[in-house]
């Protein structure tokens, strides 16, 4: 039996969205970084469209962001889901089309971020394989042109010149919707600002000569850290949840978890979690014990 052949049981109505919202102290003014499964609401009439027209009308004076990666456009050489023969790989490579902001598709992290990318009045970042979507009131600033670190356009998509480390500087909010901490983005933020070493990545983004109007695809390379190098965020999550009980706002809608958490508290509580995970890995860490000594 495919999904649409099974019968409608629970029903998440736009307004019970909208309460379920208000209930966990969102304001009007506030911005924030949505991620969504849209499944654990049951049937959502409307879809996507009832979700973005709900959270628009709550934060009508702030600002909704979105992860809109392309990782689909990374070099594949590295794929592993599904990896690329090697005989293949040249091929692959030279027929990947250059990233355009505003027409190259979201895939792979859902159906919400596409079709929230695609709205009228969302602007995108430039990333060619991490950027971000944002609509509201700071939408130009949030994913305006970031610089990267010693102003190379890309470097560090996820560092201190980012549309996170921007949400970050305003104070912006973290909110789930039926998912939870393995699809949180900003995590990225703190893992990409506490000294890894640095390593590179490719991905094609489109020039135009400005004589002759030629388009022409050429690879870039940035700089970026490992990220997720644990596989462990649910496990800091967890965590996060329990030190910070007093300031993550919570409610079950329909059996879907909805949590709404500042996004400095969340990058703070990452930096120091990470950065002694990695002295830990390292071995330059010290036990508890003989730090207490």
């Amino acid at each position: 039996m495919t999904w649409n052949e099974r019968m409608i049981t629970t029903v998440t109505t736009g307004i019970q969205l909208r309460d379920a919202l208000l209930a966990v102290r969102l304001n009007p003014t506030d911005s924030c970084i949505v991620h969504t499964k849209l499944s654990a609401f049951g049937f959502i009439p409307g879809g996507e469209q009832t979700v973005i027209d709900v959270l628009k009308g709550v934060l009508y004076d702030g600002d909704i962001m979105m992860p809109a990666q392309t990782t689909d456009l990374s070099d594949p050489r590295y794929w592993a889901a599904p990896p690329v023969s090697p005989d293949l790989v040249d091929v692959v490579r030279a027929a990947l089309p250059a990233f355009d902001p505003a027409t190259t598709p979201v895939r792979g992290i859902g159906r919400m971020p596409e079709f929230f990318r695609k709205l009228p009045g969302t602007r995108r970042s430039s990333h060619p394989l991490y950027s971000m979507s944002a609509w509201g009131r700071h939408a130009d600033w949030l994913c305006g042109p970031c610089g990267g670190e010693n102003n190379r356009d890309y470097d560090m998509p996820f560092g201190e010149h980012s549309p996170l480390s921007r949400l970050y500087e305003i104070d912006g909010k973290v909110l789930f919707l039926g998912t939870g901490f393995d699809t949180c983005t900003a995590i990225h933020y703190a893992e990409s600002t506490i000294g890894r070493p640095h390593i590179e990545e490719t991905a094609p983004v489109g020039r135009v000569d400005a004589v002759t109007g030629e388009r022409t695809t050429e690879w870039v390379t940035f700089d970026t850290v490992e990220l997720d190098r644990y596989d462990d965020f649910e496990s800091f999550g967890k965590r996060f949840l329990v030190e910070h009980a007093d300031s993550v706002c919570a409610v079950t809608l329909n059996e879907a978890r909805i949590l709404a958490f500042s996004i400095r508290d969340l990058v703070d509580a990452a930096r120091e979690y990470y950065a002694r995970r990695d002295l830990r890995q390292s071995g330059n860490d010290e036990d508890d014990d003989n730090r207490r000594a």
